[in-house]
């Protein structure tokens, strides 16, 4: 009886913590165990989730914060050119919200934003109603 109590281990599934026995090479309670412990396995490999979510937060928090610095640098109509924005290396591609206007399509992140204007020159916006950080 006490060589069965030994033999008990912990399910390996992260989210299960069952006790069980068997095989010494068995690493899950059950059937269902193993297979959510596979699932879980390939979407990390496939997706590689949390540091897809963390990159994505960095490149938004980066463009804010070239927005903002420039926003507040020289004031409330704040034009600059494309290349300056890439130069500061803004990501064009990432936002959080689009807003369209009789001037033209507004692109922010968070709550600051721009217009592409003519001749590759950029405005730069802030909207106290967009959301805050």
């Amino acid at each position: 009886m006490q060589q069965l109590r030994e033999s008990q281990r912990l399910c390996s599934y992260q989210y299960c913590g069952n006790t069980f026995e068997g095989r010494s090479d068995k690493l899950f309670c059950s059937d269902q165990c193993r297979n959510r412990a596979r699932r879980d396995q390939l979407k990390e490999e496939r997706w590689n989730a949390p540091v897809f979510y963390a990159k994505i937060g960095e490149i938004l928090q980066n463009n804010r914060k070239i927005l903002k610095d420039l926003y507040e640098e020289k004031g409330d109509s704040v034009i600059v050119t494309n290349f300056l924005l890439r130069d500061s290396r803004f990501n064009f591609e990432f936002i959080t919200r689009i807003l369209n206007t009789s001037k033209g399509i507004y692109k922010f992140c968070f709550d600051y934003g721009w217009l592409s204007l003519e001749n590759g020159n950029i405005l730069i916006v802030k909207n106290e109603k967009m959301v805050k950080i």
